[in-house]
């Protein structure tokens, strides 16, 4: 794995195909060659002739198909307004986002859930645009059905860097094939033994969003409180620091 800078000159991969163009992710810009913009990992993918920088960092821009977690402030005639939490920044100065009144498996104006202010909602980013604000889905649009998106309640939520959540949620993996393929040596794991480790020994349901934000239940509040208090503590840490971790806050259980 590669550390740049803003500004470093970013070397391309070899492409597979020939015919491939080019495509440059999240944190370089190409005026002349590709250059970085921001500081960040660099990862490479020759399958794909892709290159881009992973971010770790705390402000989260909303795209489309993301599953966030997001805030409901109020009602209006015809949608929620919600706000889309930046890993640990307040509701009230995060990105507002709607969520249509009838975007919920086989919804109707009489079916429909209702929410009030301060619940919190595991939804799928429907539309992203720089001219508009944000709508959400609490459904799978392809099946119609919850898809694991919903109203949650009880338990508990806790910011993350973005790209911590992204490893939970399985990046992890994809970054470690593509340093593997490129010849690089990957330590980070898959980014998500914290769960698999904490699974092992507990129950619990967990709701993580690409903003940063996850979300933990269980079934009582001290159990609660340790597995938030693993995810913290597993940010910036190799898979075997994670492991022993994990095991040694299960010794106290």
């Amino acid at each position: 794995m590669t550390t740049v800078l803003p500004g470093h000159p970013v070397a391309l991969p070899v492409p597979l195909k020939s015919t491939t163009p080019l495509k440059l992710g999240p944190g370089l810009s190409h005026p002349a060659a590709p250059t970085a913009h921001t500081a960040g990992t660099l990862i490479t993918d020759a399958r794909r002739n892709a290159v881009y920088l992973e971010l770790d960092t705390r402000r989260y821009t909303p795209r489309t198909h993301d599953a966030v977690l997001a805030t409901v402030l109020r009602s209006t005639n015809d949608s929620y307004i919600c706000a889309i939490a930046s890993s640990t920044a307040p509701a009230a100065a995060s990105v507002q986002a709607s969520l249509p009144h009838l975007a919920f498996p086989q919804a109707t104006k009489k079916t429909r859930p209702t929410l009030h202010p301060g619940d919190t909602v595991y939804a799928r980013v429907s539309l992203a645009n720089k001219h508009f604000d944000p709508e959400l889905e609490c459904m799978d649009p392809e099946t119609g059905k919850a898809g694991g998106f919903g109203v949650l309640t009880g338990g508990m939520a806790v910011g993350v860097g973005l790209g911590t959540a992204r490893r939970l949620l399985g990046d992890g993996k994809k970054m470690r094939q593509c340093v593997i393929r490129a010849g690089g040596e990957w330590t980070g794991g898959t980014g998500a033994e914290v769960l698999e480790e904490l699974g092992k020994s507990l129950a619990f349901e967990v709701a993580v969003g690409r903003n940063g934000r996850v979300w933990v239940q269980s079934a009582d509040v001290k159990t609660t409180v340790l597995i938030a208090k693993c995810l913290l503590q597993s940010e910036g840490c190799t898979a075997e620091e994670v492991r022993e971790m994990v095991r040694a806050e299960l010794k106290d259980v």
